[in-house]
């Protein structure tokens, strides 16, 4: 059982009174308050201190049967009356740690696919069989194993077992399903790939990991790699009986069970495939700071760990306590000091993983930019504080509480039964760990929390990851005096040069730019939400040729907005941008005038806290555009395969300058409602959203789709004139 951090925020609760109460709330408070001024009603209903906690109820958990099958699978069954349900569930050493390295993914697309369909059953007709019986099928793969599961009413037991002994030995793996399967895990990572959170956790167990399997990360190029064949193999070789382990829970009777099994599962034969290779992690001398530059980051996304135990470990349990007391809910020192105390974040937490093999340690923090260096150095001084000190007896009695009193509701339903039972097996925990779990931990003593703490707390030999604007925060981590390594979102290495590129010197084909009125709809997660405007205009402004864009985008009730871009016909240099919107009922604008290399404005900027106001008056460098030019200059830009272009722009709702990169990702052929265009694929990043643009191979260039990476917002050409 892994110790996740508990993120549930307490709600705040206020007084309502029923439609048509004269009461009203000022009222109330005055009755409340002058009700606590009579004497002794506030000492009477309020004690000033909690009831001291009533002794621990010991946890009346089944009793469980074990059994070894014919066909060398073994069989746990617990049996539990309270419920006329039961989970029947399976799992097989055939995690990601069994994959090849270039089809990383492989095991997470065999686990969705097993419930697609079987020689005898379509995906629909499966589902429809077990809901009709109150249930469900799933699967899913983790690091170490290949988890098959079915659900159903207690009556309809025979109906689970068939179902689940039809996707173990007859599932086919449809052509069709395939690709669809490929195409969301694409999807899904595209957004992951973009999200610093993600980002930091690929890049971290990376580090943490080396070239153990437990550090990979599925890539674009592991998903495109895997085949319907590689696929058939891997089931073919993972799902076997040899070495599997089948759970049930609930209302069930374990005579019956064996009898279910044993006929159920008696063609299914076989011994499980190889061992995994298991190289070893890589051992550190020193902390190291790795910061992974994600350009126009608003937050820094803060990691910090080590390697920690196996689970079967005995300082598991002290280890459990000191971790609840360091980070491990809204209750704990991190979140208490980081977020209560200092407002740097929405939350802190720190928790450690537990797959069979080494699990590792991780405290996190997403934070402002401005407070990266001050977040992050009180989160290290809290796991120097858990290492080097001895916790309180209050501290070490509410995580014990804590612990023990929560346990329970872990394992109240057949499916979280069979869950902490087949855990427990698979991870090589003894059988009464469970039943003994609350007993163990609240039998550990403060000199074995403070020996578990400072033996496995590496605070001297960590890795410290942040994700975020590299170029603004790096001077800031400098001076926490450890050694810095600078890597980009994929890992590759950079030097500090390389966190402000320079602009490419570029030959724009303004030729190309053509009048013209474009007209989009937006799609959210898929459903038209609004539409948007753009209209290209050749005019004159003082006698000075320049092109006029303006535009509206509509998105729902979140976003309305007009703008209006003059910019040098000749040259493509901004002249002016007015700007009008509102934001979630939050009114804003823009209003910059450019004068050769300077630019005067003020901006109003919609906020957490409500709006506030910029002043802009700033001396830029030449060839510097306004951001808002983007859309025009892709049509001006002489695209190519492979090109790669630096523009430096000018961000007027900020009041400094971005360096974006415009990199041509390939050629694709796009259907939009105004029809089919063949297009090339450009990727944006550095500014403050990355973006995906399909701007068409032929005159006249026009965006006919484009998308924020990692939001489910897209815009689609309706129509151009």
């Amino acid at each position: 059982m892994n110790q996740h951090p508990d993120a549930k925020t307490p709600r705040n609760h206020a007084v309502s009174f029923a439609k048509g109460s004269v009461c009203s709330l000022a009222l109330a408070g005055s009755l409340v308050a002058g009700l606590l001024t009579l004497p002794g009603v506030a000492q009477a209903q309020f004690p000033a201190s909690p009831p001291a906690p009533t002794a621990l109820r010991p946890v009346r958990f089944p009793a469980f049967v074990t059994a070894r099958l014919p066909n060398g699978m073994d069989l746990i069954v617990v049996e539990r009356h309270k419920q006329p349900v039961a989970t029947v569930s399976l799992a097989v050493p055939g995690g990601n740690i069994y994959e090849p390295v270039e089809k990383t993914g492989l095991a997470d697309a065999v686990a969705e696919l097993l419930t697609k369909g079987t020689t005898t059953r379509t995906a629909d007709q499966m589902a429809a069989q077990v809901e009709g019986a109150g249930g469900s099928v799933y699967a899913s793969a983790d690091p170490d194993f290949l988890r098959i599961g079915v659900s159903s009413l207690s009556e309809k037991l025979p109906l689970a077992f068939e179902v689940l002994a039809d996707i173990v030995t007859h599932s086919t793996f449809p052509a069709t399903e395939v690709e669809l399967q490929r195409t969301r895990a694409l999807s899904a990572l595209q957004i992951e790939l973009s999200q610093p959170a993600s980002i930091a956790d690929r890049v971290f167990r990376r580090e943490v990991y080396g070239t153990h399997p437990y550090g990979r990360s599925t890539t674009p190029a592991s998903v495109r790699a895997i085949t319907r064949d590689d696929i058939v193999a891997f089931y073919g070789q993972r799902v076997r009986p040899g070495g599997a382990l089948l759970v049930v829970a609930g209302d069930v009777n374990a005579a019956q069970v064996r009898t279910l099994a044993t006929r159920a599962f008696a063609a299914w034969r076989g011994a499980s495939g190889p061992p995994a290779p298991s190289p070893e992690i890589p051992a550190r001398a020193h902390t190291e700071l790795i910061l992974v530059n994600k350009p126009g980051a608003v937050q820094s996304n803060i990691l910090a760990g080590f390697p920690f135990i196996t689970p079967r470990d005995p300082a598991v349990y002290p280890l459990t306590i000191a971790n609840k007391i360091v980070g491990g809910g809204t209750d704990a020192r991190l979140f208490l000091i980081l977020r209560e105390q200092h407002g740097w974040t929405y939350g802190s937490y720190s928790y450690f993983s537990r797959p069979r093999g080494t699990g590792v340690f991780e405290a996190n923090a997403e934070v402002r930019t401005a407070v990266t260096d001050s977040a992050l150095a009180e989160l290290l001084h809290q796991l120097d504080r858990i290492r080097n000190e001895v916790p309180p007896d209050s501290d070490i009695a509410a995580a014990k509480n804590y612990l023990a009193g929560s346990f329970p509701l872990t394992i109240q339903t057949a499916q979280q039964i069979a869950g902490a039972v087949a855990n427990a097996r698979l991870l090589g925990l003894p059988d009464d760990y469970v039943i003994r779990y609350r007993e163990r931990l609240a039998a550990v003593t403060t000199p074995e929390l403070t020996a578990a703490a400072r033996a496995h707390f590496a605070t001297d030999r960590m890795v410290i990851l942040v994700v975020g604007d590299g170029p603004i925060i790096l001077p800031k981590l400098k001076p926490l005096g450890y050694p810095i390594r600078i890597v980009d979102v994929e890992g590759n290495p950079l030097t500090e040069a390389d966190l402000t590129p320079r602009a490419t010197a570029v030959n724009w084909a303004i030729d190309r730019l053509a009048p013209m009125s474009l007209t989009y709809r937006v799609l959210v997660q898929g459903n038209p939400m609004g539409d948007a405007s753009r209209t290209i205009a050749r005019t004159t402004v003082g006698g000075r040729a320049v092109l006029q864009v303006t535009g509206t985008t509509n998105i729902g009730p979140f976003l309305r907005q007009t703008d209006t871009t003059v910019i040098d016909a000749q040259t493509l240099a901004p002249v002016s941008v007015r700007q009008a919107m509102t934001v979630q009922g939050q009114q804003a604008f823009v209003r910059l005038d450019y004068d050769a290399l300077h630019v005067r404005g003020q901006a109003r900027v919609p906020g957490p806290q409500g709006p506030h106001d910029l002043t802009v008056d700033t001396t830029l460098a030449a060839g510097t555009f306004d951001d808002n030019e983007t859309e025009l200059l892709l049509g001006a830009l002489p695209i190519a395969a492979g090109a790669h272009f630096t523009i430096p722009v000018f961000a007027g709702s900020e009041g400094h300058v971005r360096i974006l990169t415009l990199a041509v990702s390939g050629e694709e052929s796009v259907t939009v409602p105004a029809g089919t265009f063949a297009c090339w694929h450009i990727e944006m990043t550095g500014g403050e959203q990355g973006m995906t643009f399909f701007v068409t191979k032929d005159a006249p260039y026009v965006i006919v789709k484009y998308a924020m990476v990692g939001m489910p917002v897209g815009f689609e050409l309706t129509a151009r004139q």
